[in-house]
């Protein structure tokens, strides 16, 4: 029996809450309101990634890629040696609305950008933060659709890359995605959300859709922490059960993942 090659996220619980982390050159959905953290997931995926030596590259589509891996340092993980070493490419694509209009599926923008940028060398590992911005503001559902389709399929016929699309999505909204198909073209979805307890913000994740996986189903609240990433504490429902008839925050939460990465 063939086994299917698993690739991790760097979050040693969320790879068992995936049935063992991802599969290899398969894409993923990261979705998620703003602040949710989806960002620093991508980060410390791609981070292991690296560590391991492999090729990775981040494309953002909205912010400055300098100000991310800036912020990034915040958390203490310098990813500038990598860059310098060629074995991490981060860069910014800006294309307009009216380009996926104009050329619908046939455009080849976008795969060519990254192709130029890694001069053509395999690739390991990419992140595209956030898919939303590729075609906002495209009228026609048919051609962004078909847009993502064709990068998806490039990504993972042609580079075999494991890649991470993230998504926002309205605070509030039900749902997991911003044009309400990237979810089907992806081969899983975590959702990443804030919901607030006792005064207090607490983050949420959970795994909505695996393909080919026994995965876990359990919303869990999870931390930021310095030097170690996402912290994936205990269930949301186990907090909710605690804080009935006393008030208990974030803090209070057991570590369930606090190894540093």
């Amino acid at each position: 029996m063939l086994l299917l090659q698993r690739v991790s996220t760097g979050i040693s619980k969320l790879d068992k809450m995936l049935g063992g982390g991802f599969i290899q050159g398969r894409t993923y959905l990261i979705a998620g309101e703003t602040g949710a953290g989806k960002t620093i997931l991508a980060l410390q995926f791609l981070r292991d990634g690296l560590l391991r030596n492999e090729p990775c590259v981040y494309v953002s589509l909205d912010e400055r890629v300098g100000n991310v891996l800036t912020g990034a340092e915040t958390l203490g993980w310098n990813f500038w040696p990598y860059v310098r070493s060629g074995l991490f490419y981060p860069f910014e694509i800006r294309l307009e609305a009216a380009e996926v209009r104009k050329y619908g599926k046939e455009s080849k923008a976008f795969i060519e950008a990254i192709r130029k940028v890694t001069k053509g060398e395999p690739i390991s590992r990419i992140v595209l933060d956030p898919i939303s911005a590729l075609a906002t503001g495209a009228k026609e559902e048919f051609y962004v659709r078909e847009y993502l389709r064709e990068v998806i399929t490039y990504l993972e016929e042609v580079c075999n890359a494991t890649t991470l699309l993230i998504t926002d999505i309205p605070t509030g909204s039900t749902r997991l995605s911003r044009f309400g198909y990237e979810e089907f073209l992806a081969s899983g979805v975590i959702v990443m959300g804030i919901t607030r307890l006792n005064g207090k913000l607490v983050r949420t994740l959970y795994v909505r859709k695996m393909r080919w996986s026994q995965m876990d189903p359990t919303i869990y609240t999870f931390e930021i922490q310095s030097g170690f990433g996402i912290v994936i504490k205990q269930p949301f429902d186990a907090l909710l059960s605690k804080s009935a008839g006393s008030e208990v925050g974030v803090d209070d939460v057991t570590d369930l993942d606090s190894r540093p990465i």
